[in-house]
């Protein structure tokens, strides 16, 4: 199966500072992927890990699947004590999280860098 990056999603991580770091790109839609990297967070969770930025700045679309996702990482960080931070967020994904409001609930940095300073 290619690559499709508006539908699709891919990801990486990384340490940096006290925070896991996962650069996105692509879609956020629901796919198999997205529900994997639910996963490899929620594992990460319970093993310990409290704090975790997502770099959005290669993210192209967020359907509301996606943003499901989103939350229910940030209630589940939040409530374990962490921190769940969405760094680089473009417009358009900007745009929808202050139409649904979740730009009052989610914790948005404008670079990746204020991210991990505001965790450390």
């Amino acid at each position: 199966m290619n690559f499709n990056p508006d539908l699709n999603m891919q990801y990486r991580q990384e340490t940096m500072g006290k925070a896991v770091v996962f650069h996105l790109e692509g879609s956020l839609m629901g796919d198999s992927t997205q529900q994997n990297f639910k996963d490899l967070i929620l594992r990460l969770l319970d093993s310990g890990h409290k704090n975790f930025i997502l770099d959005l700045s290669a993210v192209r679309n967020v359907n509301s699947s996606g943003l499901g996702s989103l939350i229910t990482l940030y209630s589940r960080t939040r409530s374990m004590g962490g921190e769940f931070i969405l760094a680089a967020v473009p417009v358009n994904v900007r745009n929808l999280l202050h139409i649904t409001r979740l730009d009052t609930v989610f914790t948005i940095k404008e670079t990746l860098q204020e991210a991990v300073q505001a965790v450390s």
